[in-house]
């Protein structure tokens, strides 16, 4: 069987009796860190508490052949952060299990996709469909996802803006994007500096740190260490507007 469980937004204080109790009876202990970024500080809980991890490459858990070869005949579990099924790459294991006759189960745990939006007060109801933006590379610099968050604003949707993450090696130390690139990559695709924009930098996490202001201003902002999250809001109910001036006080 394979267990996907999900490791929440913080240190090993976020893990579930669930997802405590599949690694505990886990043989093998697969991780990924392309789709979410994972904490380290509980990775190497894990690693204390039961065993090594071993930590797969984008293909690798795309054509996951050693996955599937593991969680055929023993208990194989993958760490990923956040919760599981947010990252369409999951749903896609789940699915490859299914054909290949092994049973996979989730543990499901906190994401960000619904603890930002809480955190800085904005209703989920009120968000539009999510932009992606990828770091550039060379000449490729996709400025699609602004459309998107143009098309939102324009509706007076709110936009989550996903970051990118390089984890390609898992060997290397991931590579992921700041909200002030985010920023600048938006601007370049047309949405205006006076847009109000609100980042979320490692939420979950005991430091972490909340700001709301224009897209412009946001280069100036000091957020911390990654992860960050990006956030476009719409039109504002009253309450909104209350939670975001707290925020800019």
């Amino acid at each position: 069987m394979l267990t996907l469980v999900g490791l929440g937004l913080g240190g090993p204080e976020s893990l579930t009796q669930a997802g405590i109790a599949a690694i505990s009876a886990a043989d093998t202990i697969f991780a990924e860190a392309y789709t979410s970024p994972l904490a380290q500080e509980t990775l190497m809980w894990i690693e204390q508490e039961a065993g090594s991890v071993r930590l797969l490459s984008r293909e690798e858990v795309e054509q996951p052949k050693e996955l599937l070869i593991a969680a055929r005949d023993s208990e194989a579990v993958l760490l990923v952060g956040g919760d599981p099924l947010a990252a369409t790459t999951h749903v896609s294991l789940r699915l490859q299990c299914r054909e290949a006759g092994v049973t996979c189960r989730v543990v499901h745990n906190a994401s960000v996709l619904t603890a930002v939006a809480g955190e800085l007060g904005l209703q989920h109801y009120r968000f539009g469909p999510v932009a992606t933006l990828v770091l550039p590379e060379g000449k490729y610099k996709p400025l699609s996802p602004a459309k998107q968050v143009l098309q939102n604003l324009e509706l007076g949707f709110h936009s989550l803006v996903l970051l990118d993450i390089h984890a390609d090696d898992p060997t290397a130390e991931p590579r992921l994007m700041t909200a002030h690139e985010g920023a600048a990559l938006l601007q370049d695709g047309e949405v205006p500096p006076k847009t109000l924009a609100c980042a979320a930098a490692r939420v979950g996490r005991s430091d972490q740190k909340l700001w709301a202001g224009s897209l412009g201003e946001m280069p100036q902002t000091d957020l911390g260490q990654t992860p960050h999250s990006l956030i476009i809001p719409g039109k504002l109910h009253f309450v909104e507007e209350e939670a975001l001036a707290t925020l800019r006080e």
